[in-house]
This record gives C-alpha cells, structure tokens and sequence, in this order.
C-alpha cells in the first residue's frame, strides 16, 4: 500500500504466532488497511509502523504513524473507528485510539487468545 508514496512503513512480529480464527485474520488485516489507509490519505505521515504482539496474556496489535493526528473524541465521516471499534468488541478485545492535532496516532488492540475465548463461550452454553 505505500508502493509510491513517500511513507516509510515497517512491520514487527514478537513472539510466536498463533493460529488465529479466520475471522480474527480477517478482522486484523481489515483493520491495519484502514489505519493505513487513515495515515496515507487525511494524516500525511512520513513513518508507519506496525507491530503484532503475541504472548501469554493474548494478542496485541499496535499502529502507529507520525502525521498530523485527530481528535479522536469528534465525529468523522465514514465508518472507519466504529468499524474498527466493531470489529474488536467482535473477537472480545478492546482498542485504545490516541492521537492528538500535530502529534500523529497511535492505536492499541488487545485481544484474549482465541482459544481462551472459545472455552469460555463453551462453559457458557453448558
């Protein structure tokens, strides 16, 4: 996606990865798109970074740029934080989005693991 832009992207991966539900991959891609997409077209950053956490406690994802920022309290237009928003309560995890005017964005995802979250939807059926 920066293919041609003058934005410097990097990605990280710390710990060892785990298989993940198809829609969690689907959900972390979708969401990384958006932010990235955020970054390129309204905060015109030079520095993108990308990192996935995964450890004993579950699995984070951080999203970082150095634009312009926002103030994540307005309203916007479009549906991109209350997708994202969405998309994370989905898998049961929580997102932290901070940014201020001039300061750029960071946003913070943490997740449970996904087998953790399917056994306690099991004990609750039964």
């Amino acid at each position: 996606m920066t293919a041609g832009t003058t934005v410097r992207a990097e990605f990280i991966l710390q710990g060892t990865p785990r298989k993940l539900p198809p829609e969690w991959d689907e959900n972390l891609l979708r969401i990384g798109q958006e932010v990235l997409t955020n970054a390129l077209r309204h905060a015109h950053a030079s520095h993108f970074a990308a990192r996935l956490v995964f450890d004993r406690q579950g699995i984070r994802m951080e999203l970082r740029d150095n634009g312009r920022g926002f103030d994540p309290e307005r309203k916007h237009d479009g549906f991109g934080l209350l997708g994202m928003r969405e998309r994370v309560e989905g898998m049961g995890g929580e997102i932290t989005i901070q940014s201020a005017s001039g300061a750029g964005t960071a946003i913070f995802i943490g997740l449970p693991h996904a087998d953790s979250l399917h056994q306690a939807e099991c004990s609750q059926s039964h």
